[in-house]
């Protein structure tokens, strides 16, 4: 069984907080937080770093809009994070040099890093960035009911 949430908020990072908070919100109802300490720092952390690059390259016109879905699945959390710029080259994206330091460029690599899946899909419409964070049954507990 399949449980949705979905957000659409102003492409404005003033905005940022509301998905954080919605992510926060969906470890507290779906995961025991017994032994998922990482996971209730890491999906936050994922959905914003998303979120950031989707207002910061979504495009520039106004009234741009992102979208954020949250899917319960029996096995697994999946994100999906939407936005209407040009899209880009999921697989060109470097892994950032440390050994410069540099104040920008983390975001998909924490991604990669903390999640199980990541996939990205352009569109004409609308360009999806989905991430996948498996979960184990017995994570979710008498929650779910």
């Amino acid at each position: 069984m399949s449980k949705e949430i979905e957000l659409r908020f102003p492409a404005d990072v003033r905005y940022l907080h509301l998905a954080t908070n919605l992510a926060r919100q969906i470890c507290t109802l779906v995961l025991d937080r017994r032994g998922n300490d990482d996971l209730f720092y890491d999906i936050p952390l994922c959905i914003s770093e998303a979120c950031t690059n989707a207002i910061q390259y979504g495009g520039d016109e106004p009234g741009r809009r992102v979208t954020l879905m949250f899917s319960l699945q029996k096995d697994r959390l999946v994100f999906r994070v939407g936005d209407q710029g040009r899209g880009f080259d999921l697989n060109a994206v470097p892994v950032p040099n440390f050994d410069e330091h540099p104040e920008r460029g983390y975001g998909i690599y924490i991604i990669r890093a903390k999640m199980d899946g990541l996939e990205y899909i352009p569109g004409e419409q609308e360009n999806v960035l989905i991430m996948t964070k498996l979960i184990g049954s017995s994570e979710r507990g008498e929650r779910e009911k």
